[in-house]
């Protein structure tokens, strides 16, 4: 029995997700890495959640709602979790049953597919890391994060697209796979789209599933469009982002194609070989559209149109299940031809995987040896570590932020940032850590001091994890992960009225950047006549009018 179970693939998925889950019931610290404070958008989106909130009616959101609702609930089983591990492994709620559906498809016909499959994926569920490296020193991104989940997705549905049989139960994980894709985000649904076509065209899927999947894919979203008006919301968010963002699509082609050149050179080359391969020794006759390399043409396509809108992810990894259904159908004389293929499959492959893993484990090694912050006020958002001479470098900015501020905003009217890579530095971080830290306390303290207490709170910030610190709503109607040169160009009507209404803005000043003050110019018709108090050297608390007297 016990024997049988260690050669299950199903049963080490599972345990895996186990073990997972009981170390999100710990309080783990993790070092922190660079573009960190993207962690904190989930953070806001729970606070909004809890308080009655919903994605993209009285928020908007860079992406789908999925995400933020898992993480909620993750947030409620597991309370003192770490908040980017329990990112990232929430989505383990989706992607561990669908890809069990899979593994035991595959392992009717061979149980080495089923470990081949498996062992990818559960390192790219499991290990919070990108592929791109933007500092030197060990940390783990908390960006990324909705591109990984998107990635993870598709290697499941090509997963199942390529291994799975057909019937009802194939039909309704394609329909799970795409509904989790839209609801995560639209470009993953889009590829997934384009894969699942060459799927159809490729005899994979019948009319009749395609029928059933497409039944079980809009129910869902028809009931939550009638129950909440969510889906609509979210797609005209959607088309009011790429509306503002699409002169930057072009040039985003020639950025996937220049940083993932080491997977796209060998990929060509082994599509090459693929066609030749096909030509001179198909074993058995297949339509078109199911020839090795049309199914890996395919994926390289939507791997490239997918990375077009990410900064940072686990790129291309559902190219894998098709390599390993390519190999599997070259006949077994042609060992030349295998070699070939086996070393471009190599150089397709091993490089993310490696990137990913060796961030996260390099990460793991060095923990011990790092320093957490000093800041219980946040909870969970304090569970983060990094380099003793970091963290002591960090500590001593707020006073330099505050004492030097002159040659911060003379950077800032240049349109530069106080330095080349702000956000990526650690220091930074860590610093953003601390400095939140001083606001609670110090907002705590004014509310004490003048019997008052704000129950709305705005911060004129990327992020705005104040009010899930403290306890309070958050500004409706505007934008989370408010980023003025790409989610926050127009602002809304209503979205100024709601700032209008909002008891406290946040106004961080250490250091001005062109970010904080573009933010602060975008809903400034709204700010004006508040009164503005100093709470902290590093911060200013923009009451609204009229607060003051009615306390």
């Amino acid at each position: 029995m016990f024997s049988r179970l260690l050669a299950s693939p199903v049963a080490w998925l599972w345990i895996a997700v186990a073990g997972l889950s009981i170390l999100l019931v710990l309080p783990l610290a993790v070092p922190i890495g660079p573009m960190y404070w993207d962690t904190y958008i989930y953070l806001d989106a729970a606070q909004r959640i809890r308080m009655g909130q919903i994605p993209s009616l009285d928020f908007s959101t860079p992406v789908g709602a999925l995400g933020y609702y898992l993480f909620v609930w993750g947030l409620e089983l597991f309370p003192k979790a770490q908040p980017l591990l329990l990112v990232q492994w929430s989505q383990l709620a989706v992607t561990a049953p669908l890809m069990t559906l899979v593994l035991l498809d595959a392992a009717r016909t061979s149980r080495a597919t089923s470990f081949a499959l498996l062992i990818p994926f559960l390192v790219f569920a499991t290990f919070p890391a990108n592929a791109q490296f933007f500092h030197s020193y060990p940390g783990l991104d908390g960006f990324g994060i909705y591109n990984r989940q998107t990635s993870l997705l598709l290697y499941v549905l090509t997963s199942g697209l390529v291994f799975m049989r057909g019937g009802p139960r194939f039909a309704l994980f394609c329909a799970i796979a795409m509904l989790a894709l839209f609801l995560t985000k639209i470009t993953g649904f889009l590829v997934g789209g384009l894969i699942g076509l060459g799927a159809l065209l490729a005899g994979r899927i019948s009319i009749g599933n395609l029928a059933l999947a497409a039944i079980a894919f809009l129910l869902p979203l028809v009931a939550i469009e009638l129950g909440t008006g969510m889906i609509s919301a979210y797609i005209k968010d959607i088309l009011a982002l790429i509306a503002m963002n699409q002169d930057a699509l072009l040039p985003r082609f020639l950025t996937v194609a220049s940083g993932k050149l080491d997977v796209l050179m060998p990929a060509g080359l082994l599509l090459l070989l693929m066609v030749w391969a096909d030509l001179n020794y198909a074993s058995e006759p297949r339509r078109f559209f199911d020839r090795s390399f049309w199914w890996f043409g395919i994926s390289l396509l939507g791997g490239t149109i997918l990375e077009t809108q990410n900064t940072g992810s686990q790129e291309f990894i559902f190219i894998w299940p098709v390599l390993l259904m390519a190999y599997q159908r070259l006949p077994a004389v042609i060992d030349r031809t295998k070699i070939a293929f086996l070393v471009l499959a190599a150089f397709c492959t091993i490089p993310t995987m490696s990137k990913v893993a060796h961030k996260t484990l390099r990460s793991v090694a060095v923990a011990p040896t790092y320093v957490e912050p000093d800041t219980p006020l946040l909870r969970n958002m304090q569970q983060v570590s990094t380099r003793p001479d970091v963290m002591e470098r960090a500590m001593m900015l707020e006073q330099h932020y505050a004492t030097q501020g002159a040659a911060y905003i003379d950077l800032a009217n240049q349109g530069q940032l106080p330095s080349w890579q702000l956000y990526s530095e650690l220091d930074y971080q860590v610093y953003w850590v601390i400095s939140a830290d001083i606001l609670a306390k110090a907002l705590l303290k004014f509310e004490a001091d003048n019997q008052i207490r704000l129950e709305t709170l705005m911060t004129l910030d990327f992020v705005n994890p104040f009010p899930w610190i403290l306890d309070r709503d958050a500004t409706r109607k505007i934008q989370i992960g408010a980023d003025p040169f790409r989610t926050v160009r127009q602002v809304a009507p209503e979205a100024l009225e709601a700032v209008r209404a909002t008891d406290g803005v946040l106004r961080p000043k250490c250091p001005i950047t062109t970010g904080r003050r573009a933010l602060e110019e975008r809903y400034g018709d709204a700010l004006s006549g508040r009164q503005v108090i100093a709470i902290d050297p590093c911060w200013d608390l923009l009451l609204r009018p009229g607060l003051m007297k009615a306390s």
